[in-house]
Formats: structure tokens, C-alpha cells, sequence
């Protein structure tokens, strides 16, 4: 079994454990046989990508949380940027770019939350006289 379907294989036994749900739960809210949904999750076949979002809207998670390897998912923002240094050059530039575009827009959205904070306090003003 090749590495990619180990980690979702292993994600969606992992997080129905996690939401209290049985194979059974799983299956029914996937439209699928229970014993086809059993196959599925200990690796006896490969899920095409309808069934793969079959199973993550029952599960209630975007599609690609099974594919999200947990070792990485549950580690903080800063171990995660300490991982970064281990990136080769291009992918570093890449992370540096969409840090600068995140910071970027997280410093437009407030500029456009004090704008409009002060534009609803003339209309409150306004509307008082």
C-alpha cells in the first residue's frame, strides 16, 4: 500500500474514532454497505474520489483533513515554522510568500474594520440628530 493511502486509510479510522462513530454510522451516512466501508478502512480496496468525499461529508470534515497527516496537524504554528528551515530553497519561498500574503491581508482586513467602525459611528450620529 503506497504511503499517500496508508494516511488515509489511517485518517478516517483515526478521526471516526475521534467522533464517537462506529463503521456502521460511517457507512450509512456515506450511502455505503457496511462491510464494503469495513473493507475499505483495514486496506482491502482503494476508494475512488467520490467515495473519499462520501466519506468526509459523513464525517463532517473538508476532504482534505484525510490526507493531513496528524503528526503535523496537531503541532503549534511555531514548531511548525521551525520545520520550515528543512524545506528545500524553492518550497521556503513559497512559504515565505504565502506568510507575506497572509500578514498582508490580515493588515487590510483591520485597516477596513477602523474605517468601517468609523463610518457606522457618523451614521449613528447622523441618524441621532
Amino acid at each position: 500500500m503506497e504511503a499517500t493511502q496508508a494516511l488515509l486509510l489511517e485518517n478516517i479510522k483515526r478521526i471516526r474514532k475521534e467522533k464517537g462513530m462506529s463503521q456502521k454510522d460511517v457507512s450509512e451516512k456515506a450511502d455505503m454497505l457496511v462491510p464494503t466501508y469495513s473493507r475499505l478502512e483495514r486496506g482491502g480496496s482503494t476508494p475512488g474520489l467520490s467515495t473519499i468525499v462520501k466519506i468526509a461529508t459523513a464525517l463532517d470534515i473538508p476532504v482534505v483533513e484525510l490526507f493531513q497527516s496528524s503528526e503535523i496537524k496537531d503541532r503549534s504554528v511555531a514548531q511548525k515554522l521551525e520545520m520550515v528551515n528543512d524545506l528545500s530553497e524553492y518550497n521556503k519561498n513559497v512559504v515565505n510568500i504565502m506568510l507575506d500574503s497572509m500578514i498582508e491581508k490580515d493588515r487590510v482586513e483591520k485597516i477596513q474594520e477602523v474605517k468601517m467602525k468609523s463610518r457606522l459611528a457618523e451614521l449613528e450620529k447622523i441618524r441621532k440628530k
